[in-house]
Formats: structure tokens, sequence, C-alpha cells
């Protein structure tokens, strides 16, 4: 095996690994998002008004589909 063949099979498994890392970064993403807007959905007017929020925001935010931020 050449040296130049070596180097490009070492950058596709760097790069395929990279890949990797940022689905599972964006899954990541994706489970975090869907455990927040599950936890904003239990909580009262008054939880609510402690953190400053509405009702409305918290509406809004659960109508979202899990992959938008």
């Amino acid at each position: 095996m050449s040296a130049t063949t070596r180097g490009t099979l070492t950058e596709c498994q760097a790069s395929e690994h990279g890949a990797g890392a940022r689905i599972g970064a964006l899954f990541d993403q994706w489970r975090r998002r869907i455990h927040e807007r599950d936890a904003f959905a239990h909580l009262d007017e008054r939880d609510l008004h402690d953190i400053g929020l509405s009702r409305w925001e918290v509406e809004s935010e659960l109508a979202k589909p899990f992959w938008r931020g």
C-alpha cells in the first residue's frame, strides 16, 4: 500500500468518525429536547410564573417537533 493510499484511508476513517460523533450529538440534542418539553408540559401556572414563562410560550414550544430548536 502506498503512502498516498494509506493517507486517504486514514482521512476517510477520521471523517466517518467525525460524522458518527455529529450524528450522536444530534440524537443527544433531540433526546434532551424531548425530555425538556415533557418537563415543561407538567409545570403548573405557579411554576411557570416562577421561571418567567406564560402558558402560551410553553404551548408553542410543545407544538414544535423534537428536531426543531
